[in-house]
């Protein structure tokens, strides 16, 4: 009886390690450089229509629907919508005058989109949030606003009020249509509890998983003034989530059933972990990877709020295409963006992809905002896109038709410039 019980566990424990392979290993150390054309087969500029009432400054989020460019725009305090050729369509604005809206997420299921906002004048400390979600659950706080933006008809959009429960403040990311991930890590000597997770699902009211345990006592990574939390970064399917920890070299690859290591940074061995006591002293929810099947979104913090996990996070910005992964990479105190080919197995540097006569010609730095299918999508300002003409004069380039078009066309003062590139495919 005990050899079968012992042959027994060794299977599972075989079948367990079988199941979980190896992740692939990214070495920025061997990023090579590569052209335009071996990544991308279509470049296109799309600059978005100005004028008195949709002029806005920077794109804080990009969802991508098959109709429109959903923009959330902070210095504005409102949400715009775009067609697909940058034909302005119509505006949100905050109806909460003491709230500003600090993300939005779309809700796929019930086509709509989902905006939340966070009160003015009130930052969150890390021991507040803290006290709400160790609390039994609360309906709503005031602290927080939710609401419903249905656009059937973008020209007339109808709002609804949503509950504001208090895990709003810790970047909820919505999931294979009913769940939620949520990630939350703070260590301090007073805390009530000696043990909980940084990455929790939920369903409803209901906590259904829970993964990486840490003592809010004595964990010292997580401890002094910070909250720390896990990157979300949406998947081509509503039902994986892939993510990043702080201090962690991998990206995890997360589905209602399981979480597994999908990839691993190669980290030169003086990387050190970070002293604790260190960081910001509030807390704020504007880090935020937004859900869905088609968006992601790269948002570092609204103007004016600290996010939750600084520079802890070793990969940010991640997007897994059909055959190429794009992401950032910190290194140092700069993060630096990065193709991995995953047909060729190799990485390569986004920032030195070598021009070509029918390719943008400029360095393809800053986050993707949003992908889908067929493409990703980035966002250049006009003004930033005139200076770098300016200071390529001398090199004689040929622009892309779409770019030429908006050189002659627009003007340094206009809204920003959406770019839509589309990677190459395994065919």
């Amino acid at each position: 009886m005990k050899k079968q019980l012992l042959l027994s566990l060794l299977i599972g424990i075989g079948y367990f390690v079988c199941a979980q392979p190896r992740p692939v290993l990214l070495d920025p150390a061997k990023a090579k450089d590569t052209t335009y054309n071996s990544i991308f087969d279509e470049t296109e500029f799309i600059p978005l229509e100005t004028s008195r009432q949709s002029v806005f400054g920077v794109v804080q989020q990009l969802v991508v629907t098959n109709q429109y460019f959903i923009i959330l725009d902070t210095d504005t305090d409102a949400v715009l919508f775009f067609t697909k050729t940058g034909k302005f369509i119509a505006k949100y604005k905050n109806k909460h005058k003491r709230y500003r809206i600090q993300f939005i997420q779309p809700d796929t299921c019930a086509n709509t989109l989902l905006i939340f906002s966070q009160n003015r004048n009130y930052n969150i400390k890390a021991a507040t949030l803290y006290a709400f979600l160790t609390k039994k659950p609360v309906k709503t706080i005031p602290l927080v606003t939710a609401t419903r933006l249905y656009f059937e008809n973008p020209a007339n959009l109808r709002a609804e009020n949503l509950p504001a429960p208090a895990f709003l403040l810790t970047n909820p990311v919505a999931f294979d249509h009913d769940k939620l991930a949520l990630s939350f890590a703070w260590s301090d000597a007073d805390n009530s509890g000696t043990e909980d997770y940084a990455l929790k699902i939920m369903q409803e009211d209901r906590l259904i998983q829970k993964y990486f345990p840490y003592n809010t006592r004595s964990d010292t990574v997580f401890s002094g003034r910070t909250a720390f939390q896990c990157s979300f970064f949406p998947a081509a399917t509503g039902s994986v989530l892939f993510l990043s920890r702080p201090f962690q070299p991998f990206i995890y690859r997360l589905t209602p059933d399981t979480l597994t290591e999908a990839y691993e940074i190669a980290v030169p061995k003086t990387t050190r972990a970070p002293l604790p006591g260190g960081g910001f002293s509030t807390v704020s929810f504007g880090q935020m990877s937004i859900e869905g099947i088609t968006v992601t979104t790269a948002r570092a913090g609204a103007r004016g709020s600290q996010p939750f996990s600084g520079n802890s996070n070793m990969v940010t910005n991640f997007v897994d295409g059909q055959r190429f992964l794009f992401l950032n990479i910190q290194r140092g105190f700069n993060y630096n963006y990065y193709i991995f080919d995953k047909k060729e197995k190799q990485l390569y540097d986004r920032s030195k992809l070598k021009a070509d006569s029918s390719s943008y010609q400029f360095a393809l730095q800053g986050p993707v905002l949003a992908f889908d299918e067929k493409n990703i999508y980035q966002s250049l300002s006009a003004r930033r896109l005139f200076g770098l003409k300016k200071g390529a004069e001398k090199l004689n380039l040929r622009y892309h038709q779409s770019l030429n078009r908006f050189y002659t066309t627009g003007k340094p003062g206009n809204n920003p410039v959406i770019l839509r590139l589309k990677p190459k495919t395994d065919s």
